[in-house]
């Protein structure tokens, strides 16, 4: 059970999916309507769906069975066009395409062969042959988001980050910051944290995601606001699994929130309380 909080923050949605949860993927643009994708997989019957949820209200968009692979995967949202690496072979790491995915039918846009992204902006796509050996070398092409049609000649655009969209910084108990994190832990809640800790700061706000041993040995997940003033607005366990929320981040996607249990877009924090389904909260009062 969560602790009992006082000043309890604002719900801004509840969601609960038909799978569970391996992967969240963001808009990349600023000026383009809030967006995230979730990736559900069901390992006992290898399917994948893609359900499109709007920010900052949750609503659910859309929610599809893409006519891809299982171990495909998202590499990012861009003005609300989604694009993919194919993985046909799944006993090799390199993917086998790059393509968009339409996220209301599930059906691929366009679609290159041996290709894997580079880099993309509100228009373009940059991309250059797949391949296991090359470092990098291989000349790359320029391609129209909407259809995937070749530039003759267009800027190469670099991966972008959405200015809304802030993720923590996690600290191992190698970090020199671990035992000023740890200690703070210990003085409020009184758990000792474990492995590893993910932190951001967000206006007043000091959020923090850890793992701690209960009395019964059973190893937990932890989610901690608080303000400077050391009150606390919301402590509760998460649910995640030690095994599943440390993966390294590919391209602009990642296992659920990067290399952290939580992310921030806007004013609002998303955390997943259980494998189908995600929680959002308004940092602060909304008007």
């Amino acid at each position: 059970m969560s602790d009992p909080i006082s000043n309890p923050l604002p719900l801004a949605f509840q969601i609960r999916f038909s799978q569970p949860i391996w992967r969240l993927v963001f808009e990349q643009i600023d000026t383009a309507p809030g967006l995230l994708v979730a990736e559900l997989r069901s390992r006992d019957t290898q399917t994948l769906k893609l359900a499109t949820v709007s920010l900052p209200d949750g609503t659910i968009r859309s929610e599809v069975q893409p006519a891809l692979p299982f171990h495909s995967s998202l590499v990012g949202v861009w003005n609300g066009q989604a694009l993919y690496h194919r993985f046909d072979n799944n006993r090799l790491p390199a993917p086998t395409a790059l393509g968009n995915v339409n996220l209301q039918t599930g059906r691929s846009q366009w679609e290159w062969s041996q290709h894997v992204l580079v880099g993309a902006s509100s228009e373009w796509v940059w991309a250059r042959r797949a391949s296991l050996t090359d470092t990098g070398s291989t000349p790359g092409i320029a391609l129209r988001l909407t259809d995937g049609e070749p530039a003759e000649s267009a800027e190469k655009p670099a991966f972008g980050h959405n200015s809304r969209l802030l993720f923590p910084v996690s600290y191992t108990t190698t970090s020199t910051w671990w035992p000023v994190l740890d200690r703070f832990i210990k003085k409020v809640v009184h758990q000792q944290a474990l492995d590893s800790i993910d932190y951001l700061e967000v206006g007043d706000k000091l959020i923090f995601s850890y793992y701690y041993r209960e009395t019964n040995e059973q190893l937990r997940s932890s989610l901690l606001i608080i303000d400077r003033q050391q009150t606390i607005w919301l402590h509760q366990h998460t649910g995640q699994e030690l095994e599943t929320t440390r993966l390294a981040p590919e391209s602009t996607a990642s296992s659920l929130f990067g290399d952290g249990a939580f992310c921030v877009w806007g004013n609002q924090i998303i955390i997943q309380p259980a494998s189908h389904s995600l929680t959002s909260y308004f940092l602060t009062s909304t008007p």
